[in-house]
């Protein structure tokens, strides 16, 4: 852990320890009691909490029989920002997904195989998709459903000389075919033809040959 990522997480550790006793009001905490909370010396702690109000995030008023502590904007909104992050992760639910295998126009295979492209998934999805998308026709709530969930990856556009290319967000996924499973993700093309109702899904094989797929076969997406 670098210098300055331990050092957060101990301006977060003391945000959370004052939160516990009033996350809006003016509390007495001193500073021995304080580091008792974190497991840091009251050293160590006296000097965190300067450092933090001359950052904004809290306030202090130090009196002979002990001081006044209070979490100002910046400090909530970042406890707030924390909060946010561990909810998104602990409070979502896999979408399970269903749908009917349908052609497409074959652009996926163009875009896909594009290098601009390619980097990006291999660095973002931890695997280089075959240049093509399998589409799925899914029912239009469940598309809009899958616009709103919070782990999505964004692969950004680039140009070349010739015209540019736009971005896009993709999710990891598997497949679940006859007791099989794929490793997958599905992409959301910031520019498409498709509406809501059909899914496209890429994955490091050419999925109508491994799983033996053909049109109208009933497909099972987890994201």
């Amino acid at each position: 852990m670098g210098v300055n990522e331990s050092l957060r997480s101990r301006y977060m550790d003391i945000l959370i320890e004052i939160a516990r006793h009033g996350l809006g009001d003016e509390i007495k905490l001193s500073t021995s009691r304080l580091a008792s909370g974190i497991g840091l010396s009251q050293q160590s702690a006296s000097r965190l909490m300067k450092d933090m109000e001359s950052k904004g995030m809290v306030s202090r008023k130090v009196f002979i029989d002990g001081q006044v502590v209070k979490l100002e904007k910046k400090g909530v909104d970042l406890l707030q920002k924390r909060y946010s992050e561990l909810n998104s992760i602990f409070s979502r639910k896999k979408l399970k997904i269903k749908g009917e295998l349908v052609s497409g126009l074959g652009e996926g295979r163009y875009y896909i195989g594009l290098k601009g492209y390619k980097k990006q998934f291999n660095n973002k999805l931890n695997f280089i998709p075959y240049a093509g998308t399998l589409n799925i026709r899914i029912d239009k709530k469940t598309g809009t459903r899958l616009q709103s969930i919070p782990n999505f990856i964004f692969i950004e556009g680039f140009s070349t000389k010739k015209r540019s290319f736009g971005g896009l967000k993709c999710a990891k996924a598997k497949i679940e075919h006859n007791g099989r499973q794929i490793l997958a993700a599905v992409i959301k093309p910031f520019r498409t033809v498709h509406g809501d109702d059909v899914l496209e899904v890429i994955a490091p094989y050419f999925l109508r040959e491994k799983l033996k797929l053909k049109d109208g076969d009933r497909i099972r997406i987890v994201v």
